[in-house]
């Protein structure tokens, strides 16, 4: 298993962890995996933060 596929797996299951309200945020660690895989595969970089931002909005919005 690869540093990517360790950051793709993380970044997964926290996007998981948003839609389900289980976690918040902060405790996810979204932004972190996502930094590091922006050094690894910009292109997935781009794409997980897309699935990110959407995530995020919905979790906001259900909060509210």
């Amino acid at each position: 298993m690869t540093g990517e596929d360790v950051y793709v797996n993380n970044i997964e299951n926290g996007l998981r962890a948003l839609r389900l309200k289980s976690k918040t945020p902060k405790d996810t660690n979204i932004a972190v995996n996502l930094n590091k895989l922006k050094t690894v595969n910009e292109g997935l970089y781009q794409d997980y933060l897309t699935k990110y931002k959407k995530a995020l909005e919905a979790y906001n919005e259900a909060k509210q």
